[in-house]
């Protein structure tokens, strides 16, 4: 939004200005600004001249004397937004950005229809930090000018981190028309699709980007991800070869390479990677990435040693890149959560619809979360939506105590299922499965919400699931996830917490231990589907031969029969788990499980 194309400033000299004007863009400054002081000699009470010699000063980096004359103008012209709004772009180009919102702030009131004051207003907000209140300023930009595409880019990105993914989808779709070679706005068009359960949509939206942006390494390291989340794995490594190739020794592309293949790496990869990981040269992140992917090369080969130190490399970059879990922190959460439901919290209290279709699985992650949504997504009735960020998200904006008002109950209610329905695999499906682990926090809402929902609790042998969080490239929020003893305290602290569920809920709970899973498969299998209420269908047995997309760890796991070559895996690493066993405090000879 260019100031010299805004509308006139209020005054009577427009003839006079635009001959101003016109030597201003010739270059001939000082000729320019003889002729304003000699209009404003004669006309010292015009706004709209007092704006021009503020603009002209603002050109020729005098921005002391452009504030002056720009408040002068603002002075003589109380009413006008145009000038509240210049004054305001003003400060905000020295940093003053507190001072300017206030002005962004009169100037929409004045004129309502300014759609540059909404937008420099949303803009600032986003400079200080304070997205959620510059979205619905951007939006009135966008409405009141909705051929301006500055206004696209800021509001999508806004809409993008705030999982808006639903308002972000057509802004991104509108960026990369209007600019198709923004590498940006197609990394996030596809990330959008991605995020909303579009995997197909998402990848053909990267193959387009290609086509316009061939030498893009980001967009192939994207596309590659989105391949493998697809389970084609041919494709993923093509992309991420290319990736590779366009930028060498980036160790995002070859840490997936490596992810492919793990034992069956070629040595000349794992060796690029150890060479990567001995120098200095990596980024903590491209450093947690290396380590995560060289660990399993070592572990698939059997060299157990080398495979945890790579490990634990890893997770000492991924704590610098972070922060370590907050013991205290985390503990006292948990005792407010059992505090603020407790038994018969719930009797009598304010619900959501009595819907059947919501299936929470939960439990620690890498106990078999993904198998069980697989298993139950594979019935054609039921359907997976992935891991919703949604229950928690709402979750953290409500006090940790029964919701008392039922309308919101209502509203948050149809929102989380609108959701589920847009990332189902079947959005008709009679259950949908939101597989968030972490959901064990948050259930005490979710009964709330949902009535007449289920919970599947995902059990495994504490010391597997130890190992096999350490050795994993978790989201940058997973604090417990980069120490053995953080790990053993969060597995306690979900133990306990399920057990208080099961105790005070009126929903469901189904146990499902992941060894007695898939060590008898078809009666886990029977045991779930009855659980959920569905006839038995034989296409669970199948759930290995699932085309549907798969964005956790276990996305290549889940594409097999099911098998036990996962349990006892911990015995390999025993001489260096003892954070992990302390922390769990496991009797001697105990399998691992915490029992009640």
């Amino acid at each position: 939004m260019n100031p010299h194309s805004s509308p006139a400033a209020p005054g009577s000299s427009g003839g006079e200005l635009r001959d101003v004007q016109e030597l201003q863009r010739r270059g001939r400054f000082v000729e320019a600004e003889q002729r304003l002081q000699a209009l404003a000699e004669r006309q010292p009470g015009d706004p709209a001249v007092h704006r021009a010699l503020a603009l002209l000063a603002a050109q020729t980096a005098r921005p002391d004397l452009a504030r002056l004359h720009m408040a002068t103008a603002v002075r003589l012209a109380p009413a006008s937004g145009l000038l509240r709004c210049e004054l305001g772009r003003l400060l905000a180009g020295e940093g003053r950005l507190a001072e300017s919102l206030e002005h962004f702030r009169e100037a929409a009131v004045l004129e309502p229809a300014l759609a540059e004051a909404w937008f420099f207003l949303g803009i600032t907000l986003v400079r200080l930090d304070r997205g959620a209140e510059a979205a619905p300023a951007l939006r009135q930009a966008l409405a009141l000018a909705p051929d301006q595409v500055q206004i696209l880019a800021p509001l999508a990105d806004l809409e993008f981190r705030a999982g808006n993914d639903a308002a972000a989808l057509p802004l991104w779709q509108r960026l990369v028309q209007q600019r198709p070679g923004e590498e940006d706005a197609r990394l996030k068009l596809g990330e959008t699709l991605t995020r909303l359960g579009r995997h197909a949509e998402a990848r053909t939206a990267f193959r387009e980007a290609l086509q316009a942006l061939p030498g893009s390494s980001g967009l192939w390291m994207a596309l590659g991800q989105a391949e493998e989340d697809a389970g084609d794995r041919d494709q993923a490594e093509q992309a991420y070869g290319r990736a590779l190739a366009l930028r060498p020794g980036w160790a995002f592309p070859l840490s997936g390479l490596l992810g492919l293949h793990r034992a069956k790496s070629p040595d000349s990869r794992v060796g690029e990677a150890e060479a990567l990981q001995r120098g200095d040269a990596l980024s903590d992140p491209e450093r947690a990435l290396i380590g995560y992917s060289l660990g399993k090369v070592y572990d698939g080969r059997g060299d157990y040693a080398r495979a945890m130190a790579s490990w634990q490399d890893a997770n000492a970059a991924r704590r610098r890149e972070t922060a370590p879990l907050d013991r205290a922190r985390f503990a006292e959460a948990v005792e407010r959560i059992l505090a603020g439901f407790p038994a018969g919290a719930l009797a009598g209290a304010a619900t959501g619809p009595r819907d059947p279709r919501p299936v929470f699985v939960v439990g620690m992650p890498r106990s078999g979360t993904t198998l069980v949504e697989q298993i139950i997504a594979s019935h054609p009735q039921a359907a997976g939506c992935g891991e919703l960020p949604d229950l928690g998200l709402l979750a953290e904006a409500l006090p940790v105590q029964p919701v008392a008002d039922a309308a919101r109950l209502q509203h948050d209610a149809a929102r989380l299922l609108a959701t589920a329905e847009r990332h189902a695999s079947r959005p008709a499906a009679l259950r949908l499965v939101d597989k968030a682990p972490l959901n064990f926090f948050h259930l005490g809402l979710a009964a709330q919400l949902f009535p007449g929902a289920r919970v599947i609790w995902c059990r495994r042998e504490a010391r597997d699931i130890g190992l096999s969080i350490f050795s994993e490239n978790f989201a940058l929020d997973s604090l417990f996830a980069t120490d053995l003893g953080d790990i053993g305290l969060t597995v306690n602290a979900q133990h306990r917490l399920m057990r208080h569920w099961q105790a005070t809920l009126p929903v469901p709970v189904l146990e499902v231990d992941y060894e007695a899973l898939v060590t008898d498969i078809e009666p886990g299998i029977r045991r779930i589907i009855d659980f959920l209420g569905l006839p038995w269908d034989a296409a669970c047995l199948d759930f290995h031969t699932s085309e549907r997309a798969v964005q956790t760890p276990s996305r290549w796991q889940v594409r097999r029969p099911a098998h036990t070559g996962s349990i006892g895996r911990w015995r390999n690493y025993a001489p260096w788990l003892s954070p992990l066993t302390e922390a769990l405090a496991l009797p001697a000879g105990a399998d691992g499980v915490i029992k009640s």
